[in-house]
Order: C-alpha cells, then sequence, then structure tokens
C-alpha cells in the first residue's frame, strides 16, 4: 500500500513537468513576411523542412504572410513577432530605435558585411543582397552611356525601345554612386554632373523611342523581345532566359546600390526566445543559408554556396564588393516611388 502511494504521489509530482514541456512547446515561433519578398517561397520551404526535424521539445514555427512590405509595417504597430524577414531597411531602422531582442545565437559575419549595423550577427542576421545586372541578347559596351547611345540608334531605326529597366530611379542612383558623390537626397544628387548625364543619356534614348517607359515589371520585361533590361537578380531567380547573357553594367571596385533581405528578432518572451534561437541556430548551420541566398538569386552574406551556372557564378563573384545599403528613412528610399512615377511620365512625353 505504502508503494502504491509512492508511485501516486511521484506521478501527481511529475504531471506538472509534463504539462510545462507541453505548454512550452505548444506556443508557436511566429515568422512574419511579405508575399514579394524575394526570400518568400524558399523561406516557406525551410521553415516546413525545419518543422520536420526539429526535436519534440522545441516549439514548431508558424508563417505570416502579409501581402506586401507596407501592410507588414503597418501590421507591426499593433503586434510584434518573435521573427521578421524583411529589408536591411526595416530590420535596421528597428534596431536603431532598440525595438530588436539579442538571439543569444552568436552569427559571424565578414566584415564587409558586419559593419553596416550594431546588431549583426545577434540580433539582425542579414541572409542576401540583390543587386542590378544587366541582361542583353547582344554583346554591349560597358556603361550607361554606350548602353543609351546604341537604344537611340536601335529606336531610331526601327521606333522600337531597345532598353528596359525595372526602376530607372536604382538605375540612376547607381550611376551616382559610381562617381563617388551620392548623398541620397534628391535635391543635392539631382544637380550632380553623373545625374544630369545619365538623365540626358536615357533620355536621348526616349527621344528616339528606344527607351521602355510602361508599366511593365522585370518578369513581363524578361519575356519581351527587348534586347536589354536592367533587372534585380532575384527576378532571375527562376533561370535566366533564353538568348540572354548576364554582367554588371557599372564600373569595376564602385559600390553596388542593393537591398539586402534580413532576419530580425523582435521576440521579449524567454520561451519564445529559445524556440526563436533554435530555428536561427538550425538555419545558420553549415552553408544552409548560403545555398537558400543563391537559389533565390540574391549575393549569399555568409561563405558557402556554389558557382553552379552564369547568374550564382557571378553572384558569388560579387560577395566581395562593396554593398552600399541605404538607410530606410533617407530622402533616397522616402521618395523613390514617387520619382520614379515622375521620371517615367516625363520620358515618355519625349517620345
Amino acid at each position: 500500500m505504502r508503494k502504491t502511494l509512492c508511485l501516486l504521489l511521484l506521478v501527481c509530482l511529475l504531471l506538472p513537468l509534463c504539462a510545462c514541456g507541453q505548454e512550452e512547446a505548444s506556443y508557436p515561433v511566429s515568422l512574419w513576411f511579405s508575399e514579394d519578398d524575394p526570400l518568400a517561397s524558399a523561406m516557406t520551404t525551410a521553415v516546413e523542412e525545419y518543422n520536420r526535424a526539429k526535436k519534440a521539445s522545441a516549439p514548431p514555427l508558424a508563417l505570416r504572410r502579409f501581402e506586401n512590405d507596407a501592410a507588414l509595417e503597418r501590421a507591426l504597430n499593433t503586434a510584434r513577432p518573435d521573427l521578421l524577414l524583411c529589408s536591411h531597411t526595416l530590420s535596421f531602422s528597428l534596431d536603431e530605435r532598440s525595438l530588436l531582442t539579442d538571439a543569444v545565437v552568436s552569427v559571424s559575419y565578414p566584415e564587409a558585411v558586419a559593419y553596416r549595423a550594431e546588431g549583426i550577427g545577434r540580433s539582425v542576421y542579414p541572409i542576401g543582397s540583390r543587386v542590378q545586372l544587366l541582361c542583353a541578347r547582344e554583346d554591349l559596351p560597358a556603361g550607361l552611356d554606350a548602353l543609351c547611345a546604341r537604344a537611340a540608334s536601335y529606336g531610331a531605326d526601327t521606333r522600337l525601345p531597345f532598353l528596359g529597366a525595372d526602376s530607372y530611379a536604382d538605375l540612376l542612383c547607381q550611376l551616382v554612386l559610381d562617381s563617388g558623390e551620392f548623398h541620397a537626397d534628391r535635391e543635392r544628387d539631382c544637380f550632380s554632373e553623373a545625374f544630369r548625364a545619365g538623365w540626358n543619356a536615357l533620355a536621348d534614348a526616349a527621344f528616339s523611342g528606344g527607351l521602355y517607359v510602361g508599366d511593365a515589371g522585370a518578369a513581363a520585361l524578361l519575356k519581351s523581345e527587348l534586347p536589354a533590361v536592367i533587372v534585380y537578380s532575384d527576378a532571375l531567380a527562376e533561370g535566366v532566359p533564353v538568348g540572354y547573357t548576364l554582367s554588371l553594367f557599372c564600373p569595376e571596385g564602385t559600390p553596388l546600390l542593393a537591398d539586402q533581405r534580413t532576419l530580425a528578432v523582435l521576440s521579449r518572451d524567454g520561451k519564445q526566445q529559445r524556440g526563436a534561437a533554435a530555428f536561427l541556430r538550425w538555419f545558420f548551420s553549415g552553408d544552409r543559408a548560403a545555398k537558400l541566398a543563391l537559389s533565390c538569386a540574391l549575393i549569399p552574406a555568409l561563405p558557402g554556396g556554389e558557382g553552379a551556372d552564369a547568374l550564382s557564378s557571378l553572384l558569388l563573384s560579387l560577395r566581395e564588393r562593396t554593398l552600399w545599403l541605404p538607410d530606410g528613412g533617407s530622402d533616397y528610399i522616402q521618395n523613390r516611388a514617387a520619382f520614379e512615377q515622375d521620371f517615367r511620365r516625363a520620358m515618355d512625353l519625349l517620345k
């Protein structure tokens, strides 16, 4: 009888501990991202793999998708996820406002990446960066001036566009960066010699009909008959279209305008932090993060990955280049969309 009572007492003591373990694992770690994020599909697959492979005691990850970055940022005004997949412009600003949490997971980044923000490797984890690439159906001379001259000649002969860009605002930004005097301020940069030269070259191409200024995005431009298209690298994640070759259109050694995708940690609860840390340790083990970045046509922020084709080889070759990552609060970021509309409208009037 005494043994039976002891066993019953032991069971009673263990039940609350079991319940605590179940409770800890029953609250998923939340990860937010926008559906148009370059890493959205690959990260979804990675989370599914993690949830299958994780320890039984570790909480699963639960994904919440938003239509776009604007919707995601609005949601942050009323709630906080444990993990956030977003651009550096958002994660760095959250870090500066002390809204991020150290995940107790230290990831060592190359100095070219680590210098950019205080919390990199502790609360902000860069994954990869997208940059502008030139896709062309013919061998073209280096430099935008020569490219625009070819577009102007082609337009004059055929009255068809030769050159298109996913973002002319970013194209002009890269030109001013090449000059070494970029301020990310429209009032100052628009008076620079590099900006005026780039604007005039594009205007000459537009006047002859050689510049595409319609509303088609990167995917549509790549499927069109345009001989030359400047797009962000992630637009090529499904493969480089047949007949196109890849190159950079900016000089060797100049900074590359980039959009860096990151994971940021916002969790304040201890259990959720441990769950987030478990995922981060898994995600950044080996070269998993680098391979995922390459699969999405991004320059990996960490070592690893192989150049299996022309695109991945080019991206890996750019890993040592200096990347220019604009501040989220800069005039360039705040007014980029409005400038893009103004530019296309002005160029359309020249046709």
